[in-house]
């Protein structure tokens, strides 16, 4: 074989490893992604063993042995410059280097709020954890005898839809030779999981769901964007549903914000029609409102550990340690309005039993609002949780935070052995010892307001209004074993309940006397109030 031809053989063996590993890899071919480096060394690699390899089989000569060892000498010199200037620009762009910088990532989304402000209330959070949701996922798929042979579930993803948080997950090919058989029609659909009614539903897409994770060839989503969209560097693709309920992946385009490799941000967004394979790149301004998950949740905290972590340099993170922060080791996910807000606790660096703040933050928009709320941190309170009905075993979910009676409050699921939602537990966050625990949320509620009363906690009326006048009438009774009173005022249809826990003097007043009440606004003949 003569020399051109050698030269063109190794350099098509070369090309066909490149695309092999291209194929496989699919390294984004931009000089920011870590992956293309790697891509070009392992392919600079190969081709110096395909190299030595054609040169080595030739007959000996010592005078071209030395010039392949010579060759081979510049070529492994400038492979282990490459591999240094490499490890150099990496070191030069982590927090060693520009700690200030990864502190400011997120620290202009950061706003401080009361928690008077806070909004998260019993009536509209997530009463199932990830792995519950994917147990019932499961057992619906489980009883579609159409689709279970031929489809399985590997993962679901959060969002709101229509106010209502919800986890979807996309049907994939089980095997192969199972995509072999159904690929001309793709997948049937995906399965939403109600996480307030805890009902999973088969939710069937008219044209079969073709752009998946679990395709094997060129509509496989990954290498799908990867072909459209070759320089750009993405983050993982979740599935989010329009307000029609129509499915789409969601793929955030990311930037390194610090040097060339640290930092990374979003800055836009591609989204693929599942069914059609139209695909559209947006802006961060211009992504749609009914989009929920933008920004990845170990992005988000891990930006907002960075902000905690570096404000005050690099080496007071390690010695000293002034001011350093950072987010509990969970997380859970709360829907407010149509977004999909990241709930988790933020606590002083060493003293790991109790939090000093909470944080919320956007997955859209990366709106992050902090409230500096004092209390045991969560998994504290899970074993509150755990404790109280240690003779069952159940296992508490990761908390959700909520205002209930003016009060930060825990609520946490307590799973069986099975992973079965079989009671629910609220516990305070400032005194972590008042716990409540029922088989229903508002047997819980009710319970847990027992138990501030009985702390002597003055429990709050939501939406009151204040008023004033002669008492007409009076009548007591005794409700769950605590007294009440009824009280109804001259000119005044309405009776007002007070309880004798939250209201200790009125057992002193009696009919015509002159008071004022705290009542909520309610068209009922009968009116929660409080004694002003």
């Amino acid at each position: 074989m003569n020399k051109a031809k050698k030269i063109t053989l190794k350099i098509l063996i070369t090309l066909i490893f490149a695309f092999i590993l291209y194929y496989i890899f699919l390294p984004a071919l931009n000089i920011k992604s870590e992956g293309f480096w790697l891509f070009v060394v392992g392919v600079y690699v190969f081709g110096l063993v395909i190299f030595n390899i054609f040169e080595s089989s030739k007959s000996p000569n010592i005078k071209k042995t030395s010039n392949l060892t010579k060759g081979s000498n510049i070529s492994l010199l400038l492979l282990s410059a490459v591999i240094i200037i490499f490890i150099l620009i990496k070191i030069i762009d982590s927090p060693l280097i520009r700690a200030k910088s990864y502190s400011k990532l997120i620290e202009k989304d950061i706003t401080q709020h009361s928690f008077d402000d806070y909004e998260a209330t019993i009536g509209n959070v997530p009463l199932l954890d990830k792995d519950s949701a994917m147990k019932i996922a499961n057992r619906k798929l489980g009883g579609l005898q159409d689709v279970i042979s031929q489809y399985e579930i590997n993962d679901t993803e959060q969002i709101t839809v229509r106010g209502v948080p919800a986890r979807v997950a996309a049907l994939n090919h089980a095997s192969f030779f199972k995509w072999i058989s159904n690929r001309k029609t793709g997948t049937p659909g995906f399965i939403k999981v109600d996480m307030n009614s805890q009902e999973a539903d088969l939710i069937r897409v008219d044209g079969g769901m073709n752009y998946t994770k679990s395709d094997y060839f060129f509509r496989n989503i990954d290498r799908y964007l990867r072909i459209k969209y070759p320089t750009k560097i993405f983050w993982e693709s979740t599935l989010e549903l329009d307000e029609d309920e129509n499915p789409y992946w969601l793929t955030a385009i990311i930037d390194k914000k610090i040097g060339l490799f640290g930092g990374e941000e979003v800055i836009g967004a591609v989204l693929v029609n599942i069914v059609t394979g139209e695909h559209t790149k947006y802006d961060l301004d211009e992504i749609p409102e009914w989009v929920d998950n933008v920004y990845g949740s170990s992005l988000l905290l891990d930006q907002y550990d960075s902000y905690g972590t570096y404000q005050k340099g690099y080496i007071n993170s390690l010695i000293g340690q002034k001011g350093v922060k950072r987010t509990t080791e969970g997380y859970n996910y709360i829907p407010q309005g149509d977004d999909n807000w990241i709930y988790t606790g933020v606590t002083s660096v060493g003293k790991d039993e109790s939090n000093i703040a909470f944080v919320l933050m956007n997955k859209r928009t990366k709106e992050t609002y902090e409230y500096p709320i004092s209390g045991a941190e969560e998994f504290s309170a899970m074993e509150s949780a755990e404790g109280a009905v240690q003779h069952l075993g159940y296992i508490s979910t990761f908390p959700l935070l909520l205002k209930i009676e003016n009060q930060p409050t825990y609520l946490v699921s307590l799973k069986d052995s099975g992973g079965l939602v079989k009671l629910y537990g609220m516990v305070n966050v400032e005194k972590y010892q008042l716990v409540a625990t029922a088989s229903s949320i508002a047997e819980t509620l009710s319970e847990y307001k027992k138990l501030l009363r009985e702390s002597g906690t003055v429990l709050a009326s939501s939406d009151s209004i204040s008023i004033s006048g002669t008492i007409e009438d009076i009548r007591t009774a005794t409700m769950d074993g605590n007294s009440v009173y009824f009280i109804k005022l001259i000119d005044d249809k309405t009776y007002y309940l007070l309880e004798i826990l939250d209201n200790p003097a009125v057992s002193l007043v009696n009919i015509g006397d002159k008071i004022k009440l705290d009542v909520e606004e309610s068209s009922n003949d009968i009116i929660n109030a409080k004694l002003r």
